[in-house]
């Protein structure tokens, strides 16, 4: 192959799709000299085996996948480098390419395909291309997400309609019996009042259900101006105070009165650190063995709030799900409050993230990015 073909080859080959690199590596790597430019260009990891299986190149982006070094690589099995997902005598007998997929959670979740495929004849050996799966993997699950919550949304409207005119019916019945039991004496009505005030309750809880659950899936468009989040938190503080004192909970707040400003919706952010917040010291039995702790702080790009309390904290399976409808630790929770609290995170750009352990209490922390947010660029020369 010419140096010019060969040129052109390699300025293109990232814009080339998976089949048709997969099929120009077969042809590449059945020729002499094995055209090492163009293996290392390649954004997938190479993996070339001789016919028993040792492997005797690795390309660069393998070495970067692999986190170690190439040479490290060379002296490592074939059915470990393929993550024991094929062996070397299923790909000899088959002579065939295989493709699998491979999850790792450790250190970080990653998802591989790995295509595996002889060279040519027997004796040519066989190639593994590793492509990193990750952002793809990412991107359908966003989409399903979606697809799960436009859903959810439809549905809440027909749940709107169909529950809430005969609540709204029932609660005007309710008021004009009301009426009649005050008209009424001695026995009858103090036998009536206190199962009236049960159904007048029971219906407003679940008018405020309906309400929350509307909130939590209508999109909702955010209303934007400069905003200081450290106002809006020690606004919020000041709102649940009565609770807080109620409760006895010690509240220790770390601020950082330098911070930004953000560029988003006072009342919708109040709301976050309104759930939150609560979240934290409801989930404290004993206040007597800790407290809630919020600190706020500021990078290039965001702005960052931890909510931490010392409260029974959540199992791995409950967190697992948390932001599922009406999945909750409370007892009295509808699980509506964390859906809400991220939909409007992620109305405003930002992120949120949990850990949390049984009996070692919960850390919320919430990135937002600033209105000044810092451009960070790559040093000349």
């Amino acid at each position: 192959m010419k140096k010019e073909t060969l040129d052109k080859l390699v300025a293109r080959i990232d814009r080339m799709g998976k089949a048709d690199v997969q099929s120009l590596l077969l042809r590449l790597a059945a020729e002499k000299g094995l055209f090492q430019e163009v293996f290392e260009s390649l954004r997938d990891g190479l993996i070339l085996f001789d016919e028993k299986g040792k492997a005797f190149f690795a390309n660069r982006a393998a070495a970067k996948i692999f986190d170690k070094p190439v040479q490290y690589l060379l002296n490592l099995s074939f059915e470990t480098l393929v993550g024991k997902t094929c062996t070397l005598a299923q790909l000899s007998e088959s002579k065939l390419a295989i493709s699998r997929d491979l999850q790792v959670n450790y250190p970080e979740e990653r998802h591989y395909n790995f295509y595996m495929a002889p060279i040519g004849d027997p004796s040519s050996g066989y190639l593994v291309l590793i492509h990193d799966d990750t952002e793809s993997q990412r991107r359908r699950e966003e989409n399903a997400d979606a697809e799960r919550f436009n859903a959810v949304a439809f549905l809440a409207a027909g749940v709107a309609h169909e529950i809430g005119n005969p609540l709204n019916s029932l609660g005007l019945h309710l008021q004009l019996i009301s009426r009649k039991v005050k008209a009424l004496g001695g026995k009858e009505r103090e036998m009536l009042e206190p199962l009236l005030e049960t159904a007048h309750a029971e219906t407003k809880r679940l008018d405020t259900i309906l309400k929350q659950f509307l909130q939590a899936v209508r999109p909702t468009e955010v209303q934007r101006s400069p905003v200081d989040l450290n106002e809006v938190i020690r606004q919020t503080l000041d709102v649940l105070a009565p609770e807080i004192a109620a409760r006895g909970v010690e509240m220790r707040v770390q601020w950082n009165e330098q911070l930004p400003l953000v560029d988003g919706d006072a009342t919708q952010l109040a709301q976050v650190f309104y759930n939150l917040i609560r979240n934290a010291y409801q989930s404290i039995a004993n206040p007597a063995e800790g407290g809630v702790f919020i600190q706020t702080d500021f990078t290039d790009a965001d702005l960052r709030v931890n909510v931490c309390d010392s409260g029974s904290g959540i199992s791995h399976e409950v967190l697992g799900s948390i932001y599922e409808p009406f999945r909750t630790t409370k007892e009295k929770g509808n699980g509506l409050g964390l859906l809400i609290v991220r939909r409007i995170v992620k109305d405003h750009g930002g992120s949120m993230s949990i850990a949390s352990s049984p009996g070692q209490g919960t850390t919320v922390t919430v990135l937002l990015p600033r209105a000044d947010r810092v451009q960070r660029l790559l040093p000349n020369g």
